[in-house]
């Protein structure tokens, strides 16, 4: 049971002052009913839930192979406050009126305010702020203050903490030694994941610099003072002397610098990505609060002390990961499919990271492989610190049937290159990736020898209602697309080979599931129409997949599928019918998914997304729909797309811009193509403006505007009337 402890408060006739309320703070006076819909905070290395009872720390589990989940650490800096005042030698209780809470997304805080009447005139200001450091990356913050008006009587602030029950994942040193006024815990979880992968449990030093006892501890604002603060400063680390070094620098400076030079690195992200609305405060919101969600789970760019290795993003991000519905902290498809694509835009560093942890965990692929009999390297559906099968035990079928992870992994390559075009990554993390998953779905394929065709067997595809099902359309494209870029990764980096031609051979070769009398693509062989599907499937051939097909074929598809697709399908499935719609011609049709795609998935107080729409019950903090949400704006309504051509080049096609629905106008900034930034301003009716934030040395040109190229130089603007232009790169240029 994941628990949560708050103060308790009562209306009284108090002076509330609101914070403005606007596209980077989230202001109420109310909480969520369920408050697993709370902020989560981290910063690539620590995280946890506003008013939670857990610490998760980057790469830790704890539990064998399916039963492998994130280990919880009590959270400590769940803390929470009473007001006494002393008079003639007796304390009276004070009750809290009205609390302001505001999610701060511009400066990666959560803060909470009173302001308490204790007598005539004297009115208490008590502000309570959390966050997960962005550049002291180890170190969690917890900081007190207390105003009043007057001083004529001594105040007592009695602090408890709430940190849930004893870890079920570590054991924990009973009683901290003391260094330095430092308390110092060791933690070790119970169990590897895999012993053959895993030799060693997993340990974590905790710092606080603080030690309050069970019954709570007690602050003083004295007769004729009238301010006092306080702060709590958890760190954490593998290594002791990282954890003491963190808060002992920490601790140089004041509440206010620490606070100052957190901020600085949000807004130093904010200034590298933005979609800027105008129109609809709320959207505004929500878009901000989805990047920011996203992209605090992920490691800081700049920190104190070197990163440690990033284990991977999982649908409910680092904040959480002990539950089911967390999906036990685990990575899957959602990364590559649905959350590499924004999460490249706003650092590219971040993806190349996220890539980074599949091909760590190669070795691990390799013997999946082998142990099912295949060759190359079988990617697990569910991954946590060693790259093993984790998925829970529950569903066998799952982790047996959903092949498609290893395709998708190699689809997330292609996507990468295309927008970094960075060569010497393709050639060395990218071939090595996916040259053995193509060995992988080389060998897990059957071929019809009456019609030279490959087939694809026993497996299930996105739509989990169906398994053990043959040629799911998806599956079969994502094969057939891997073994494309494998091949065209092993012609312009070694020349192609005779692996990388039958590679290639069984790539042509793939069957695809067409119904010729009805134009349309059913999910799998034998499907019957009107049966009902979880989720997207065969409509994500057209995107993301961008299968060359006619229009009729793929409209059939979305007008087909959108009516067997069940209410409880998760967010990105209506995300993804926009984007098509809009592919097709039918904005309004597209407008009516981007709508569904969000308007009741998120929880509206912090902006909190729901794996599922309301009433259903799903995943909190749910990464994938809000990835799919931000694509249905960058790729479907911004008309962004990125490809390459037969010479190696990379190219960013930039089609027929639309308004989002009831906005004047909006505008992504940040957008990464070559090593260099763009913006792209969105006015309506076809009408848009690019211009270049920033270039690089990568050359690019811009096509279809003119006769000839148009070589790219600094502070470019070029405006768009309802025409396609290309922006591409040079061919490539070396081989190795």
């Amino acid at each position: 049971m994941f628990s949560f402890v708050i103060q308790l408060c009562l209306i009284q006739n108090a002076a509330l002052a609101f914070a403005e309320n606007n596209e980077f703070h989230l202001a109420t006076s109310s909480l969520p009913k369920d408050l697993n819909f709370m902020p989560s905070l981290a910063n690539g290395h620590l995280g946890f839930t506003v008013f939670g009872d857990a610490i998760y720390f980057n790469g830790v589990y704890n539990g064998e192979a399916g039963n492998s989940r994130r280990a919880r650490l009590p959270h400590n800096l769940n803390l929470t406050i009473e007001v006494f005042s002393e008079h003639l030698r007796a304390y009276r209780q004070y009750q809290f009126p009205p609390t302001q809470y505001v999610m701060n997304l511009k400066g990666g805080y959560f803060q909470w305010q009173q302001n308490l009447s204790v007598s005539l005139g004297d009115t208490v200001q008590i502000i309570q702020r959390i966050y997960a450091h962005r550049y002291f990356n180890r170190a969690l913050v917890y900081d007190l203050s207390v105003s009043r008006t007057s001083s004529q009587e001594t105040l007592l602030i009695k602090l408890q903490q709430n940190s849930g029950n004893k870890s079920e994942a570590f054991d924990i040193q009973e009683n901290a030694s003391n260094r330095n006024n430092f308390f110092i815990y060791k933690a070790l979880t119970r169990q590897v994941e895999d012993p053959q992968f895993q030799t060693q449990r997993s340990t974590v030093y905790i710092i606080e610099n603080d030690c309050i006892p069970p019954e709570g501890k007690f602050l003083k604002l004295k007769n004729g003072q009238k301010y006092m603060s306080y702060r709590f400063i958890l760190t954490a680390d593998h290594k002791k002397h990282v954890a003491l070094k963190e808060m002992r620098n920490v601790l140089k400076f004041s509440s206010q610098e620490l606070l100052n030079k957190h901020a600085q690195e949000w807004e130093h992200f904010w200034e590298h990505f933005r979609i800027e609305i105008k129109g609809s405060l709320v959207l505004s919101q929500i878009i901000n609060a989805g990047i920011f969600y996203l992209a605090n789970s992920l490691p800081s760019p700049t920190s104190n002390q070197p990163n440690n290795p990033y284990y991977g993003l999982s649908p409910t991000g680092l904040a959480r990961g002990q539950l089911d519905a967390d999906y036990q902290g685990h990575s899957f498809w959602d990364t590559e499919i649905w959350m590499l694509p924004i999460i490249t835009h706003l650092n590219t560093d971040w993806s190349r990271g996220l890539l980074k942890y599949r091909s760590d965990r190669l070795a691990a692929a390799n013997y999946n492989a082998m142990a099912t009999g295949y060759r190359g390297a079988r990617f697990p559906w569910e991954s946590a610190f060693t790259g093993v099968e984790v998925t829970n035990p529950c569903c066998p079928e799952v982790a047996q049937q959903q092949i498609h992870i290893s395709a998708d992994i190699v689809l997330a390559l292609q996507h990468f290159y295309a927008v970094t075009h960075d060569e010497t990554w393709l050639c060395g993390t990218a071939w090595t990736l996916a040259s053995e998953i193509a060995e992988f779905l080389i060998s897990r394929v059957s071929w019809n020898i009456t019609t030279d065709l490959y087939h694809v067997e026993n497996v299930m595809g996105p739509d989990e209602d169906h398994n053990h099902v043959n040629d799911n359309a998806y599956t079969n494209v994502a094969f057939k697309k891997a073994l494309e870029f494998a091949s065209f990764v092993s012609s312009v980096c070694w020349n192609q080979t005779e692996q990388s031609k039958a590679w290639l051979n069984v790539a042509q070769k793939m069957y695809l599931p067409y119904n010729k009398s009805n134009d349309y693509h059913p999910e799998y062989a034998g499907y019957e129409t009107g049966e009902q599907i979880k989720q997207a499937d065969a409509i994500l051939l057209g995107f993301p997949l961008q299968l060359d097909m006619v229009n009729t074929t793929r409209y059939n598809d979305l007008v087909l599928y959108e009516n067997v697709t069940r209410a409880s399908g998760p967010a990105m499935t209506w995300s993804m019918f926009a984007i098509n719609f809009l592919d097709v011609g039918f904005k309004t049709k597209a407008d009516e998914y981007f709508l569904k795609g969000f308007e009741n998935y998120i929880r509206s107080e912090f902006k909190v997304w729901s794996e599922t729409s309301f009433p259903f019950k799903g995943s909190s903090n749910f990464l994938t729909g809000i990835g799919g949400f931000l694509q249905s704006i960058l790729y479907g309504y911004a008309g962004i797309r990125f490809h390459l051509d037969p010479k190696g080049r990379s190219q960013m096609l930039l089609k027929q811009s639309h308004l989002l629905p009831a906005i004047k106008s909006f505008t992504v900034k940040g957008i990464k193509f070559g090593n260099a930034s763009f913006a792209l301003k969105i006015f309506g009716n076809g009408n848009s403006l690019l211009t270049c934030l920033s270039l690089g040395s990568l050359p690019l040109q811009l096509i279809g505007k003119t006769p000839e190229p148009i070589i790219l130089t600094d502070n470019c603007a070029i405006s768009l009337e309802n025409e396609t232009v290309t922006i591409q790169t040079s061919e490539f240029t070396s081989k190795l």
